[in-house]
């Protein structure tokens, strides 16, 4: 065999490798089916609703409070060093891709007063829709819904809900544009 048909077959075995890594840590935690990357952090005694077919890429942390949901359904992607904070409900749809170093919060870890005494709300729950893109290095802040197949642009602060199919991008977030075609990339 020649050195390079051998160097193609060792990178094959040590994917396979990786990959079969990946799902024992899934089942080892109790989500059969999911691959879990290296240093993936659960946290928290909420409830982890993690399906078949979702990954948890290298460094994700994730903390769950009490009573709170984390939902993670089939095909959606977490991407490396991406926290989770779930106060109340974090739900990622189907084949959702969340970028690298991601903060996704449904708090705000304290509570603000109005001038007349009362408190604000300081949480409320996070929707990501199907098919929808978080960029990287983004922050989705409480009560935000991400319609489906929706963009968000790398670096973007998100404080209010994303219709369907609509880009957006900035601090904070704006609409720059639409979605046309989810075709695949060019060769």
């Amino acid at each position: 065999m020649s050195t390079p048909n051998l160097r193609r077959l060792l990178r094959g075995v040590w994917s396979r490798r990786r990959h079969l890594l990946s799902y024992a840590r899934g089942v080892l935690r109790g989500h059969p089916g999911a691959r879990i990357g290296r240093g993936v952090r659960l946290s928290g005694p909420g409830r982890y609703r993690i399906e078949r077919g979702a990954t948890l890429t290298t460094g994700v942390r994730i903390w769950v409070g009490d009573g709170a949901t984390f939902t993670l359904r089939e095909g959606a992607k977490l991407g490396d060093r991406t926290i989770v904070n779930a106060a109340t409900s974090v739900t990622i749809e189907r084949g959702t891709r969340v970028s690298w170093d991601v903060q996704i919060m449904d708090t705000d870890f304290h509570w603000i007063e109005n001038a007349d005494g009362t408190r604000r709300p300081h949480k409320a729950a996070i929707v990501l829709g199907p098919r929808a893109l978080i960029g990287a290095r983004s922050m989705v802040l409480k009560g935000v819904t991400v319609g489906e197949g929706a963009v968000v642009g790398a670096g973007s602060i998100v404080r209010r809900s994303v219709a369907p199919g609509v880009i957006v991008s900035g601090n904070p977030a704006r609409e720059v544009g639409q979605v046309t075609d989810w075709g695949s990339a060019p060769a």
